[in-house]
């Protein structure tokens, strides 16, 4: 009995250590309690939406489950939606007023947040995306295994924004020819592991990291299929190997 006290108080200061450092995430997990209201299961809306809003946010999400499940071939990911109706709020649970919109995932929950820009089927897309990938790898794995430049160019996949062709290989010719027209040469893969590799270094260089990204994981796509990603995430899931490697398109 006298281990337990100590143990609580350590418990305890790793918990107000880890609101300190993530604060997002505790709002997240609250927002229920804050100035939000339920639009449906595992949607929640800013009180100051409007009625056109809530209608766009219900189709959007209609069609973003419907590209998760073209792609992955079903929804797994279960995260809970914040749609803020303003900058400041967006911030308080995206830690950033960058981008449209971001996916917190924890080993207990994850949560797509997103501002007014992202009110359309190719932000919601994108981030479900990020949470499909976590729940088919694990959180852990997909922090330590995965490299940013592959989330997000799988992201990109369901995300009509830059390229809306269809097709796998105009797909992948359209991002080469975006990639080529943007720079004349891509990010090495190796320089884009990490997120803050990926995204901090201004905004000319995430866009060119974004048509790199796009372009490696489109080309795999267009000559093996998308079995050729699903194999590579099973293989991250079953190994853990210290390098991460796209795998061929003939094995």
């Amino acid at each position: 009995m006298r281990f337990l006290k100590p143990i609580f108080i350590f418990l305890f200061f790793c918990f107000l250590l880890f609101i300190s450092v993530f604060p997002q995430v505790l709002r997240c997990s609250l927002v229920k309690y804050d100035n939000f209201n339920a639009l449906q299961s595992g949607v929640y809306i800013a009180t100051g939406t409007t009625l056109k809003q809530q209608d766009s946010l219900k189709k959007y999400i209609k069609i973003a489950k419907k590209r998760v499940e073209g792609f992955w071939g079903s929804q797994k990911g279960e995260a809970t939606i914040i749609f803020c109706d303003n900058l400041e709020k967006y911030q308080q649970y995206c830690r950033t007023s960058e981008g449209a919109g971001c996916t917190i995932g924890t080993p207990v929950g994850s949560w797509i947040v997103l501002n007014k820009d992202g009110l359309n089927a190719d932000v919601i897309a994108h981030e479900m995306s990020h949470d499909e990938l976590m729940t088919r790898v694990g959180w852990w794995k997909t922090k330590t295994k995965i490299p940013t430049w592959f989330d997000e160019g799988v992201a990109l996949m369901l995300d009509y924004r830059f390229v809306n062709a269809q097709d796998s290989v105009q797909r992948f010719k359209a991002y080469r020819d975006e990639l080529f027209f943007f720079s004349k040469k891509s990010i090495p893969l190796d320089d884009l592991q990490t997120e803050k590799a990926f995204f901090g270094q201004g905004e000319f260089y995430t866009r060119l990291a974004y048509y790199t990204s796009a372009s490696v994981v489109s080309r795999k796509i267009a000559y093996g299929g998308k079995k050729s990603i699903h194999y590579t995430i099973e293989r991250v899931k079953q190994y853990s190997t210290r390098r991460f490697l796209l795998i061929p398109c003939d094995r």
